[in-house]
């Protein structure tokens, strides 16, 4: 049987080991063309009220400088969620 092809997936799940509020509240890894990632995500809130997910990746490797800058998602209505 072909081993499952995992590029550009990932996987994410409820942190149920957070013990801080700067914890997340979800973590997991996800695949970018071949490159492994650990994923991390906290549930916020926008000042208007709208809920959304902040993100943030870290390369498994270790590797300073290769992985993506942390994004957020907007503070504003316009948020897509």
């Amino acid at each position: 049987m072909p081993e499952y092809d995992n590029t550009n997936s990932g996987t994410f799940f409820v942190n149920d080991r957070k013990e801080k509020e700067t914890h997340p509240d979800y973590n997991g890894k996800i695949n970018v063309e071949g490159t492994e990632y650990y994923l991390k995500g906290w549930k916020k809130t926008a000042k208007s009220g709208t809920k959304f997910l902040s993100l943030a990746v870290n390369p498994v490797d270790g590797k300073a400088g290769s992985a993506p800058r942390q994004q957020t998602a907007p503070t504003t209505d316009d948020a897509p969620f």
